[in-house]
C-alpha cells in the first residue's frame, strides 16, 4: 500500500502541475514535454520514473511490492497470480504508449509553456527520492510487516475445517 500511495500521489502531482501549466491533459496537444528548450524535462523525467515505478521495474518500490505479493500468492493460486502478472505487464505497455505520445512526441515549436518553479518541483523530488530510496532498501518498510505477514502464513496453508452436517430427516 505504501508502494501505490507514493507513485500514484507522484504521477498524480506530475500530472496536476503539467495540466496547471499547459492547460491542457490531451495527449494530441501534449508532445514533445522531454525538450529541455520549450519543455519540462525534469518533469517529463519524473513521470518515466513514476512509470517504470507502477509498472515494477527493479530499483523501484514497485518492483519489491508487486514481487512479495506474486511470491506469496502463487502457490495458493497460481492462475490468478499468473493473470496478475500479464496485467502488470499491460501497464508497463500502456505507460510506454503513454510516454511516447507526451515526452517523446513531435515537436511544435509554436508552444512555448510556463516555466515550472522549484518550489513546484520539490514535492515531486521527493516521492521520486522515496520511490527509489525504498525500492534500494525495502527492509526499511518490510520489518515493519514481518511479524503479522508470518503468522499469516503459517495459517494460510491450514486445511479448512470439516463441517459435518445433520440431516433434519428421521430414518
Amino acid at each position: 500500500m505504501v508502494s501505490h500511495g507514493l507513485v500514484l500521489a507522484l504521477l498524480f502531482y506530475l500530472v496536476g502541475v503539467i495540466e496547471q501549466k499547459t492547460g491542457s491533459r490531451e495527449l494530441d496537444v501534449l508532445n514533445g514535454l522531454l525538450n529541455p528548450i520549450r519543455g519540462y524535462p525534469t518533469t517529463s523525467a519524473l513521470l518515466i520514473l513514476g512509470g517504470m515505478a507502477s509498472a515494477g521495474i527493479p530499483g523501484m518500490i514497485g518492483f519489491v511490492a508487486e514481487f512479495l505479493i506474486f511470491q506469496g500468492s502463487f502457490l495458493s493460486y497460481p492462475l490468478p497470480t499468473l493473470m496478475a502478472i500479464a496485467g502488470t505487464g499491460l501497464t508497463a505497455v500502456y505507460f510506454v504508449i503513454l510516454l511516447n505520445r507526451t515526452c517523446f512526441g513531435k515537436l511544435d515549436n509554436s508552444l512555448y509553456y510556463p516555466k515550472i518553479s522549484g518550489r513546484e518541483s520539490i514535492p515531486s523530488l521527493v516521492l521520486a527520492t522515496l520511490i527509489v530510496f525504498l525500492g534500494l532498501q525495502p527492509g526499511l518498510l518490510l520489518r515493519w510487516s514481518e511479524a503479522t505477514a508470518q503468522s499469516y502464513g503459517t495459517t494460510a496453508f491450514l486445511p479448512p475445517p470439516v463441517i459435518a452436517l445433520r440431516s433434519t430427516r428421521t430414518p
